[in-house]
């Protein structure tokens, strides 16, 4: 499996989030982060629940509805489509090699949540 590739925010769509709170007094973006950490907190359980299952690929469908939702509401939209592309291949049945996928995904969350953090 190869490295996963450094999480990039969408310049656009973080100035989207910037200008909802321009001067930084209602602390958007810690709020969100904050939401996200809750989110990773349930979901992550959620997936080692689900691949230990089988895998359970119907829950790991739900789940990457969610992150792939997640992703792209914090600008971080090529994570959101790699989620985007576990969820269609859930539904699809075609998980053959969708572990490694998964796993570089599943990565890329610990990876935006740093970088989130350093926005702060």
């Amino acid at each position: 499996m190869a490295a996963p590739a450094p999480v990039e925010l969408d310049a656009a769509a973080l100035a989207a989030l910037r200008a909802l709170d321009p001067d930084g007094s209602q602390q958007l973006l810690a709020r969100l982060t904050a939401a996200f950490e809750r989110n990773l907190a349930r979901l992550l359980p959620e997936l080692d629940a689900a691949m230990a299952a089988g895998p359970d690929w119907v829950r790991i469908g739900r789940a990457a509805h969610t992150l792939k939702s997640s992703c792209s509401n914090l600008a971080a939209l090529g994570l959101s489509s790699a989620w985007q592309s576990i969820e269609h291949k859930c539904k699809e049945g075609q998980v053959d090699s969708l572990a490694d996928e998964l796993a570089l995904a599943r990565a890329g969350l610990a990876d935006l949540l740093e970088t989130l953090r350093a926005l702060k």
